[in-house]
């Protein structure tokens, strides 16, 4: 027993003295002129290390650094002082403001970054923030970057693989990322997107052995959340290569303004949440891909739920190549003002179990709006439970009747039903002030969407189908009815209270 105790006693000093160790190394830098970032923007960093900028300093370049924390000790990339954040100008001459490449645990929190010769030019391809993982064959943990302000990167250009905040993974030898977290940044006027993700390795693989299993490269622990993104040479976000990513909260404004594209899409994933996000402005010339959300192929499991879309030219996209369950549900779509959903290649017919259900769409009388664009056929799809409500006279589109696509129990204000709804509601489903959700609204309360709330004698409460597996609340929060559910979007309290 004695010798146990020794064992024990000698083993926690070893790692007593470990840790020590590693704090004893661990620096803080003070990066406050031009001269300290030359000096420091290639250096090798180690665990623990401690970076702090400061505000009210503007530099010159790119910061590249090296090194890589752990676990235990991030290296952290910060300010200090007083005045604006820090501004790193990379003057569309280097790849980004910051740059890291085959690094990991890092943190990067309130640098203000700009990366353009000033000129509407093409300038390359050119990074805010620009993480990189190159032929490493490993799994790069814990990338953070929080409170940025990214603007200005490149000149009047679209382009996926170029933007504001992008982590990628390139080269012949497989990698991916976990734990990435993008929150609370703030981008603007950026060629290219505004939060992007890629890797060549991580893949669904339908109508192979491998299409049930686990995916070995896809990253994991990914969360984009409380994001503002404005005028975008293309997408304001792509979400690829993930299992079960987060990205909510987010405010994505005026995207693709130089080519065309949906605000935000995902791309090679499973079990995808976007959701509380409100995104407007999407409009413009080249007429397809510009809407709000875009439930892209080679997907599974994807859910675009309690969102608010409003002034695109449509709130939803679907593509028909391959991609598996696909959950629209307990959105709001506010003058949206060409369609309502776009089905994206029109000739592919790969797409399957597509649910659309409880969403509320509200359109002005100013507007001429199809609810299927483009004279687009929808394809092996169920809405249910939806409200279309036109002030005007509402259209379907010409191929709205689709193939293997039916409707239930929806309901219909100034629009025909649909052919194939057995149980249409038709009526006005009186909304407490419908039209007036605004802009730029608070998604953590969406008390700016109050008017799509239903007055105690609207015919919708107690009048949907019963669907399993809703994800049991609206978009408010309230709990869903588990055998009178309301249709649309919100889901009456019964008590004459709303949340």
């Amino acid at each position: 027993m004695k010798q146990n105790r020794v064992w024990i006693s000698f083993y926690m000093y070893v790692i007593l003295i470990a840790i020590v160790g590693s704090s004893l190394d661990a620096a803080v830098y003070h990066i406050d002129s031009q001269a300290d970032f030359d000096a420091y923007k290639e250096a090798e960093f180690r665990a623990g290390d401690t970076i702090l900028f400061k505000r009210g300093a503007v530099f010159n370049g790119m910061f590249s650094p090296g090194g890589s924390g752990t676990d235990k000790a991030s290296i952290c990339l910060k300010t200090y002082g007083d005045g604006h954040k820090p501004i790193i100008n990379a003057l569309g001459k280097n790849t980004a403001g910051i740059f890291l490449k085959n690094v990991e645990f890092w943190e990067i929190d309130g640098i203000e970054i700009t990366n353009t010769d000033g000129t509407d030019e093409d300038q390359g391809t050119l990074f805010g923030i620009y993480v990189l993982a190159q032929d490493t064959g490993e799994t790069h943990h814990h990338i953070h970057i929080t409170n940025c302000h990214i603007h200005d990167v490149n000149g009047k250009v679209a382009g996926k693989g170029r933007g504001g905040i992008h982590i990628h993974v390139e080269g012949e030898k497989p990698a991916k990322f976990h734990d990435v977290r993008i929150v609370g940044n703030r981008i603007e006027r950026v060629g290219g997107v505004g939060i992007g993700n890629n890797s060549p390795h991580a893949k669904i693989l339908f109508g192979t052995k491998a299409e049930g299993q686990r995916a070995d490269y896809f990253w994991t622990k990914v969360y984009v959340a409380h994001n503002f993104i404005d005028h975008t040479g293309r997408n304001s976000i792509i979400a690829r290569v993930s299992e079960d990513a987060v990205y909510e909260y987010n405010t994505l404004a005026n995207s693709s303004r130089y080519s065309t594209g949906h605000s935000i899409f995902c791309f090679n994933t499973r079990g995808i949440k976007i959701q509380y996000n409100e995104v407007y402005g999407n409009v413009g010339e080249g007429g397809r891909d510009r809407g709000a959300f875009d439930a892209d192929y080679n997907c599974t499991h994807t859910y675009i739920q309690y969102n608010y879309s409003h002034d695109n030219h449509w709130f939803c996209g679907i593509m028909k190549r391959p991609t598996r369950y696909v959950f629209i549900r307990y959105n709001i779509s506010q003058n949206d003002r060409e369609g309502i959903y776009f089905y994206g290649f029109e000739r592919e017919q790969s797409a399957d179990h597509v649910y659309i259900y409880n969403n509320t769409h509200y359109v002005s009388k100013d507007l001429d709006v199809e609810v299927f664009c483009e004279n687009r056929t929808p394809l092996n799809s169920v809405f249910e439970n939806n409200i279309f409500y036109f002030e005007g006279a509402g259209r379907w589109g010409q191929n709205a009747g689709g193939i293997n696509t039916r409707f239930n129990n929806n309901l219909y204000f100034n629009i025909s039903p649909h052919e194939s709804d057995r149980n249409p509601v038709v009526g006005d489903p009186l909304f407490e002030a419908s039209g007036k959700g605004g802009s730029r609204i608070d998604m953590r309360t969406r008390e700016s969407l109050r008017g799509y709330r239903l007055a105690s004698d609207s015919p919708c409460i107690d009048s949907g189908s019963v669907i399993p597996e809703n994800g049991g609340l609206d978009i408010w929060g309230n709990r869903i009815s588990d055998s009178k559910p309301d249709i649309g979007a919100h889901e009456w309290s019964g008590m004459g209270q709303h949340k």
